[in-house]
């Protein structure tokens, strides 16, 4: 898709504005979007100078903000010159309803709002804590459905990991009449895409098992979450906006693309249980077989242990799929060892 828009009818090209782009989410989301679009207008909050000179040696068209998500006057003055803005900072309420505001001072349009945020989630928000962990697949368990599940979504407890951000967050767009789409992957799986990070937490199991000396599992290593790789999120990221700014010119579109508490979106490759990771690195590295430990040995190796390992959710992207969106890389063995990384 070309957003390089009609020089007719509009002097200047469109303009991005990311947050998060040192990191290992944003970082890949800022490759996927100029990779796919070179010629895009894109501006980056970054902290440091360092970081700026050397991101934009990469990315020559690459404007450089200075300043952080605390830095809330100069979110709102970058955001309200931009046509879309995804956020890849974490779970940081002021700093994104700073940016809603920006959006919603350059608002014209009347009618449903439109498609102008992207902001990073995770499904943490459908785990209960307030049951034990155990490390197994509940009985009952069954995958979640941003379609189908939509309204439970968002109305989980505000204490859940994410739910209060996100929550948050929708009702400062909808009472600003700015369109915002929560994306929200699962694990995620590959070497990232970005210049500087390109590690994630998939790092720390391998690093736990190697330490070890043995693979492990809390319970029977049941527990299962959906995943993604880095990759297929951040073409999935660019896909969203893409629709986002065709259906500005397209009001069939435009009913199609859900926002707001119509606009949580998982992405999803498949599921994958604790127990297959754990085999997967115990093989690499020739360990033998997968010990099971408790919940308090699992929070002895790392302090989010627990959740880490011992808990798990599956999703469904069907919003996405409805869209015409398809992953691309579905070989999680494959992205386990990619540019021979560390990872499980």
């Amino acid at each position: 898709m070309n957003l390089e828009p009609d020089s007719t009818t509009t002097p200047t090209p469109r303009c991005v504005f990311v947050t998060g782009v040192t990191g290992f989410v944003g970082g890949t989301v800022l490759s996927c979007l100029l990779k796919a679009h070179p010629n895009i207008c894109v501006k980056a909050l970054i902290r440091e100078e360092r970081d700026a000179k050397e991101l934009q040696s990469v990315y020559p068209n690459l404007t450089p903000i200075i300043g952080d998500l605390s830095s809330l006057s100069l979110l709102i003055s970058t955001a309200a010159e931009a046509d879309f803005v995804i956020h890849a900072g974490g779970d940081n309420v002021p700093a994104v309803c700073a940016m809603i505001d920006g959006l919603a001072s350059r608002t014209t349009t009347t009618g449903p709002p439109m498609p102008r945020l992207i902001s990073l989630t995770g499904p943490r928000s459908l785990i209960d804590l307030s049951n034990p962990i155990t490390g197994n697949l509940g009985a009952s368990s069954r995958p979640w459905s941003d379609i189908t599940d939509a309204h439970r979504i968002m109305n989980l407890p505000r204490d859940r990991i994410h739910a209060g951000a996100d929550q948050a967050i929708v009702a400062h767009s909808t009472a600003k009449g700015v369109g915002t789409m929560l994306v929200s992957p699962g694990q995620l799986w590959g070497l990232g895409k970005g210049h500087l990070k390109k590690e994630s937490n998939a790092a720390f199991y391998y690093a736990a098992v190697k330490s070890r000396g043995r693979a492990f599992v809390i319970g029977e290593g049941t527990a299962t979450w959906s995943w993604s790789s880095i990759g297929d999120l951040g073409d999935a990221v660019v896909f969203l906006m893409e629709q986002a700014l065709k259906s500005e010119s397209d009001s069939e579109g435009r009913g199609q693309l859900g926002v707001n508490r119509d606009g949580y979106y998982f992405v999803r490759t498949g599921d994958l249980s604790m127990m297959e990771r754990a085999k997967a690195v115990s093989e690499r590295l020739g360990l033998g077989e997968v010990e099971s430990v408790s919940v308090d040995a699992a929070r002895e190796i790392h302090p989010f242990g627990p959740i880490m390992w011992g808990c798990g959710e599956r999703t469904r992207s069907d919003k996405l799929l409805k869209l015409g969106w398809r992953p691309k890389e579905t070989d999680w063995k494959a992205l386990m060892e990619e540019g021979k990384g560390e990872r499980a």
